[in-house]
């Protein structure tokens, strides 16, 4: 019987996907779903977010949205090396552009066309399986750090052994997508663990005057490490309970 410990559960190496269908499909993907992007220049340390908005398979080019902070645009348009890395469903896709992006408007707000990437990056990371929490849990995050004047409170949505998603109401504009927090506790059942925490990517709904927010662990001791590689564990199998009870 596998679970989250045995090989099967191995990371697999990245794959470079260069079939156009195939780039064009992942893509895709991204931008249906709303996946958000992380934005790296070239001898930069800043993380910038966006998303990709449109897809002109015709013309060879793809659209982003506006980039969060917004003081990236002018990297974009000066044509610095930009690496993109997105995630969806537990794989790591990232691609990477050498060009002058073109400013342009789509539904009234700003955009930068890009050509198509010719090949990206394709990595299942077998070994970093997300679980969602169950419905009837109610498990409290409070992230906190050097750069936050007050503890920000939020919900757990989802873990897996390198990272969790967090549903925070009301939203907050003080959390920076790239800044490492180092307070970040997480409630489980069986107790707190504080460690350090990255936030990934910030999708705020304003209509709902809420955020989802994917932040990445670091430094991670082994004590924390195993707590939370068995609730991770505890989740896939009263998942697989579900499953069986359905079927």
């Amino acid at each position: 019987m596998s679970d989250l410990f045995s090989e099967s559960n191995a990371s697999q190496p990245p794959q470079q996907l260069n079939s156009p269908i195939e780039v064009i499909s992942h893509l895709r993907a991204l931008m249906n779903n709303r996946d958000p992007l992380e934005l790296r220049f070239t001898d930069r340390h800043q993380v910038f977010q966006s998303y990709i908005v449109d897809i002109d398979r015709e013309n060879n080019r793809i659209a982003l949205d506006e980039l969060i902070p917004n003081d990236g645009e002018r990297h974009l348009l000066n044509g610095e090396t930009i690496n993109i890395v997105a995630y969806r469903e537990g794989v790591r896709i990232a691609w990477s552009h050498s060009q002058l992006a073109l400013l342009d408007t789509l539904d009234n707000a700003r955009c930068y066309w890009l050509t198509l990437p010719t090949t990206i990056s394709y990595h299942q990371r077998r070994n970093a399986f997300r679980a969602d929490t169950l419905p009837e849990q109610s498990l409290n995050v409070q992230i906190d750090g050097n750069k936050l004047t007050k503890a920000i409170d939020g919900r757990l949505l989802d873990i897996s052994a390198t990272g969790c998603k967090v549903h925070i109401k009301p939203a907050s504009t003080a959390l920076q997508p790239g800044q490492l927090y180092e307070n970040f506790t997480v409630s489980l059942p069986s107790g707190k663990i504080t460690l350090s925490a990255e936030l990934r990517h910030l999708n705020n709904d304003e209509t709902m005057s809420s955020a989802m927010a994917g932040f990445k662990f670091h430094n991670l001791n082994g004590a924390a490490q195993r707590t939370i590689e068995r609730f991770v564990y505890q989740l896939q199998r009263e998942a697989r309970r579900g499953d069986d009870a359905f079927f």
